[in-house]
């Protein structure tokens, strides 16, 4: 074959497989809407199993040759599913919808629309910062910032005519202040509480949503709104800010306890100490940290308001390695006279209080209670153990049936709790000088009460043993004196075995 005629074989070739492809069967597809856009085409491969393939990008107004077969359509939160028939022309109508913000929107403002676009695959669609939608025609369920919107195309006239419709929104932001912090943010959430939906956005930036009634919350305050139609509403902020001295160590609290010192704002959010937040304007709530007593404050907008707290910081008795003996004991503080303690707190940790007639107590002497001066923001008392041991003797009509520490005068009031008559007992103090109390009666018809006081002295740094009379009766003179001599023989047996087990170990050690 000579190369002309081989060539001319080659050309017939290829023209018959181009006739061959040309004559597959297609269909065209067409998706009129009112303005430019792009939509999604996936091939059906299998309805049972449901398999997509992914096709290509469709454009509105253009039509575009498929192959014969099933397709899924995907619009904005719309879909249909169609068949393309040879040489048909399948037309569907996609219609605008169209958001207009209140006023120009800036970098950093925000605007979102979710719906579900396909159930049967679960696909959701979250749109941002995007003020038009192209949706193919029929019932679609959206959600608008966090307000439910039906848009329903099925009542219009001529259904192929693509229409648009237009939503007003309406826009609300705080304000930005001077010194703020990067990402300081404000939340909001529906009023109506169908929807568990809460938004955020930046101080000074706007978030644009369908007017109706919101909820919006900075750091633990709230205030209702209601935005009309259109309608810019920007909110200015008020600050807070709780707090205490510069030579107060607050860390304290976090380093024994492992928990920090905090102060509540509205019974739900939790803010630092010294620290300044942004608040919205109205009324307030703060509470301490451990306190039950609430302290209203008013916000107003653009302004500070600062509380100042006050401290008790109890000390132990420990030394200074030891953290077993830290924060062992209970303190309590008391508004003026009253019966309840308004804050509980724990020794060696700072407690923190704002009211100014406070005195303070301690567990195991609580009665005992000691006023702090006005004048001082932090205070420290120390304490130290007292060590009450009673003497048991028999003195013929009399019997003791009270014994008591007594505060000797202020900055100390009031008295201890009835001491222990049949053993010996451990009492923490404020450092300073106190009364024992004993009360002795008489078995006599003619009742007399006789109360001597003795003088005692809690210091720091020692354990003083104070002993003291306690008159009993001769048969329970002899019941504790049989009891003591229990306990003497109960410890005697015990000392003797442990000193029989360690000859055992010293033994054993020596043999290896």
């Amino acid at each position: 074959m000579n190369p002309c005629t081989l060539a001319i074989a080659i050309s017939f070739i290829f023209a018959f497989i181009s006739s061959c492809h040309d004559l597959s069967p297609t269909g065209t597809l067409l998706v009129k809407a009112p303005n430019k856009g792009n939509y999604e085409i996936y091939r059906v491969a299998s309805e049972s199993p449901l398999q997509l393939v992914a096709e290509e990008i469709g454009y509105f107004n253009e039509t575009m040759n498929l192959p014969i077969g099933s397709y899924l359509i995907l619009a904005d939160c719309s879909h249909k599913m169609i068949n393309i028939e040879n040489n048909n022309i399948h037309e569907l109508t996609a219609h605008s919808v169209k958001f207009h913000p209140p006023h120009q929107a800036q970098t950093g403002d925000k605007f979102s629309v979710q719906c579900d676009r396909f159930s049967k695959t679960k696909s959701r669609q979250k749109i941002n910062n995007r003020y038009q939608l192209h949706m193919l025609h029929g019932k679609r369920d959206l959600l608008v910032g966090m307000v439910p919107l039906r848009v329903d195309f099925n009542g219009m006239e001529n259904p192929n005519i693509p229409k648009e419709l237009s939503y007003s929104l309406s826009g609300i932001q705080l304000t930005r202040f001077e010194e703020m912090k990067p990402k300081t943010l404000f939340f909001i959430s529906p009023s109506n509480n169908l929807i568990s939906l809460t938004e955020n956005q930046e101080f000074g930036h706007w978030l644009y949503l369908l007017p109706g009634k919101y909820t919006v919350e900075v750091n633990g305050t709230t205030k209702e709104i209601d935005l009309s139609q259109g309608e810019s509403l920007s909110i200015d902020p008020s600050f807070v800010r709780v707090s205490t001295s510069q030579d107060l160590n607050i860390d304290l609290s976090s380093n024994i306890l492992g928990t920090p010192l905090y102060v509540e704002l509205n019974q739900n959010h939790w803010l630092d100490l010294n620290e300044t937040y942004p608040v919205l304007p109205g009324s307030g709530v703060l509470k301490l940290s451990n306190s039950i007593a609430p302290l209203p404050v008013e916000f107003v907008e653009h302004l500070l308001t600062e509380k100042k707290v006050r401290s008790i910081t109890i000390n132990s008795d420990c030394p200074p390695w030891d953290w077993n003996c830290l924060a062992r004991r209970k303190v309590f503080l008391y508004e003026g006279d009253k019966p309840f303690a308004f804050t509980e707190g724990i020794t060696d940790v700072p407690v923190l209080f704002f009211e100014e007639n406070v005195w303070v107590s301690i567990q195991g002497s609580r009665d005992i209670r000691y006023k702090l001066k006005k004048s001082i923001v932090d205070h420290e008392i120390n304490i130290a153990m007292v060590k009450l041991k009673p003497k048991h003797s028999h003195r013929s009509g009399q019997y003791t049936d009270l014994v008591r520490i007594e505060a000797s005068g202020l900055p100390a009031s009031g008295h201890t709790l009835d001491l222990p008559l049949d053993r010996e007992i451990s009492i923490p103090l404020p450092i300073g000088k106190y009364y024992l109390g004993q009360y002795t009666s008489t078995y006599s018809q003619e009742y007399e009460r006789k109360n001597s006081r003795k003088v005692i002295f809690a210091k720091q740094g020692s354990l003083p043993e104070i002993s003291y009379n306690v008159f009993v009766s001769e048969k329970k003179l002899k019941a504790l004196k049989a009891a003591a001599e229990k306990r003497k023989l109960r410890r005697s047996r015990v000392s003797a075995k442990n000193k029989k087990e360690n000859n055992r170990a010293i033994i054993s050690l020596d043999i290896y």
